[in-house]
């Protein structure tokens, strides 16, 4: 019989991502600093912007943990059940490089590999094989990216991304059509001057944890050489300072998620399963740069869980078997990453 854990937190996190959502609609990058956008101009103020635009990031280690989340549990046939996530830590290894670099038309690709892993502490009210399922089982993500970008007229263009991963505790080609998770967004964006992106589109993911298609907006504006607001709706929106070319401050608010298939795991005699999880974040960061085209950043934030939960494969949480409540929490990352040298960088924008 499935297991159903009470949401306590549930209406809050809803509440939170759609005020989220209206705010960010009635402000105005959804762009990152691995996807800068120049626009071309003779303005002597936007040729100044194009000295304080991130340089794109071509490779990136992180590091992300949670400590210390309270996790309560109820159920009809084991009763109260509570317990915490000691440590939920997150490795990541991302790689981008250009493959065709033209003046109307970019292709780039991709690497990642990212490994999770929950640590929980003894469960009480319950036999502690009740959260055996994820505890101390090291979760795997590895997989590629093309990111296409093409221009259309001369205020608008085209970007596309794609992003194919094997997700598993025991990746193998043998379990694939289960482990493959597959991300696509597809955007129109026009540039309506020079400080000022607006866009439209598609996408389908795992940002909410489960599979599911929802519209894109992009809304990008610059107001100023220090401040920029960069949104890509309703997957996340930025604010970000900029106290020089090496150094920025950035005010974030994100949804992300993941799916596993849990290939060497049982719960109530079903030895096939995926894990769901996903959260809306709210963080601060911090970039710097080391030496030139080395950086790092630390980050800080809340995070506050929207679907925690484990079902068979292509089912959703209404069909789930475990579903747990996990309390909101701090979280934390750092990273060292690399950048395009400001030789090289510099002097295309230059050129421009």
């Amino acid at each position: 019989m499935p297991i159903t854990l009470t949401i306590n937190f549930l209406d809050i996190k809803w509440v939170c991502l759609y005020v989220f959502i209206i705010i960010a609609l009635a402000s105005g990058k959804g762009f990152s600093q691995e996807d800068p956008l120049i626009t071309e101009s003779d303005n002597k103020f936007v040729k100044k912007l194009r000295r304080k635009v991130p340089r794109p990031k071509f490779f990136i280690l992180e590091y992300i943990f949670l400590k210390n989340v309270h996790v309560n549990a109820t159920s009809p046939e084991l009763g109260e059940s509570s317990s915490n996530i000691r440590i939920n830590e997150r490795y990541a290894l991302k790689l981008r490089a250009p493959i065709i670099l033209k003046p109307k038309y970019t292709f780039l690709g991709g690497f990642n590999l990212k490994k999770e892993l929950f640590d929980f502490e003894n469960s009480q009210g319950v036999e502690s094989a009740y959260y055996n399922v994820l505890d101390r089982r090291i979760l795997s993500s590895v997989g590629v990216s093309l990111i296409l970008k093409k221009d259309i007229s001369e205020k608008k263009f085209m970007y596309a991304f794609w992003n194919g991963t094997l997700n598993s505790d025991n990746i193998s080609f043998s379990e694939i059509v289960n482990q493959l998770k597959t991300t696509i967004v597809f955007i129109f964006v026009k540039n309506v001057n020079p400080v000022t992106q607006i866009g439209y589109g598609g996408a389908f993911g795992y940002i909410f944890g489960g599979p599911s298609v929802f519209p894109v907006f992009i809304y990008n504006q610059t107001y100023s050489e220090m401040l920029n607001v960069e949104m890509m709706l309703p997957k996340s929106a930025k604010l970000r300072y900029t106290f020089s070319p090496e150094m920025y401050l950035m005010l974030i608010a994100e949804v992300n998620g993941a799916s596993y298939f849990l290939k060497d795991a049982t719960v109530e005699g079903i030895n096939r399963v995926t894990f769901q999880r996903s959260a809306f974040t709210v963080k601060t960061s911090f970039e710097r740069e080391i030496y030139d085209w080395i950086w790092f950043g630390v980050t800080a934030g809340y995070n506050l869980p929207i679907n925690l939960y484990v079902a068979e494969p292509r089912k959703r949480r209404k069909d789930a078997i475990i579903t747990l409540d996990a309390d909101p929490s701090f979280i934390f990352e750092f990273s060292i990453f690399a950048v395009v040298p400001k030789n090289i960088f510099y002097k295309k924008a230059k050129s421009r």
